[in-house]
């Protein structure tokens, strides 16, 4: 009998939130509590190398920094990091377990946000490279053929210069989760208990994660983070480009992305700048441009907390091209 009840208040509870997505009202406002940060990659991980930095040291000091701001901009927001010193996350030997650990700490949180920093490269090495190319012909004496049939020939061998290739790739972009790429984003929204609902019966018997009612209830929230997931990033980068940086808009990867994927609430990864690039990496390392950076995020974040605790519909008004895939 109690199951029973239990069973058909969920299936109420899902037939209005489904009800208030399919019919377009506005879902109820949200608070913006608790901003987990995750300063990519440390310890055994140091990510993208640049002439001076790498990119775990660079993201751990914007992060701290972010931190800080987001406590003095908005008070009543806890801030929850996933590292804050160079280690990997609970002493992880391998990457798997650093990564589940920065997932599992801000499910654990019930965070309502998730920001991981990150620093790019090109594939090209950091500052810049030597190249080849041909600048002309010269006669040089060949041999061919073999044993009898051997002679000199006369050919025209290309003569070749080297030349200094700057790296000049500078800019930023932020990806957000591969929605259609696996169930890791519902099961992770069903695990966290969202927003301490109760999904006990009085028997305290578990809600049964693996029922078409908990399926149902993670596609519904799963769609309501990656709206905000959009949203959000879409502000992060508006920002930076009205501060004058290079922004390559907001994107999604088609290998999924583990701590985007693992986590239960809107989620974003912040590519701040090229390492790759000298004068990037020189200003990513300088508290001015380290200061820019956070200024930029806590703009967007402002925005995006006045839109989602103000109750506007959380859906982003992009062009259709602005999330690349």
């Amino acid at each position: 009998m109690l199951r029973a009840l239990s069973g058909g208040i969920i299936s109420t509870f899902i037939f209005f939130t489904f009800s208030s997505f399919i019919t377009g009202g506005s879902p109820a406002a949200q608070k913006l509590r608790t901003i987990v940060i995750d300063p990519g990659h440390g310890g055994l991980y140091p990510g993208t190398r640049g002439l001076i930095s790498t990119e775990k040291e660079v993201t751990l000091e914007i992060s701290l920094k972010l931190g800080e701001a987001i406590k003095t901009n908005f008070p009543d927001t806890r801030v929850v990091f996933t590292r804050t010193t160079d280690a990997c996350v609970d002493n992880a030997t391998n990457l798997h377990d650093d990564l589940h650990g920065r997932a599992q700490i801000a499910n654990q949180a019930k965070g309502d946000l998730f920001i991981s920093i990150h620093c790019n490269s090109t594939r090209q090495p950091a500052g810049g490279y030597y190249e080849k190319r041909v600048i002309g012909h010269k006669k040089k004496l060949m041999y061919v053929g073999k044993g009898s049939r051997k002679r000199k020939k006369w050919v025209n061998a290309p003569v070749y210069e080297s030349y200094w290739v700057k790296n000049t790739r500078v800019g930023t972009e932020t990806y957000i989760w591969k929605a259609d790429r696996n169930t890791k984003k519902g099961d992770a929204i069903n695990e966290r208990d969202e927003s301490g609902e109760d999904i006990t019966d009085s028997s305290e018997e578990a809600f049964d994660l693996s029922s078409p009612e908990a399926r149902m209830r993670a596609q519904l929230y799963e769609k309501k983070y990656f709206d905000n997931s959009a949203l959000f990033a879409s502000m992060v980068e508006e920002s930076f480009a009205s501060a004058g940086r290079q922004s390559y808009g907001v994107k999604q990867r088609d290998v999924g992305i583990q701590v985007l994927q693992a986590t239960g609430m809107p989620s974003v990864l912040i590519e701040v700048g090229f390492l790759s690039n000298k004068e990037e990496e020189e200003y990513l390392n300088s508290n001015k441009g380290q200061g820019e950076v956070v200024q930029d995020i806590i703009d967007a974040l402002e925005r995006y907390k006045n839109q989602l605790e103000g109750g506007v519909s959380s859906t982003p008004a992009l062009p259709e091209d602005s999330i690349r895939k």
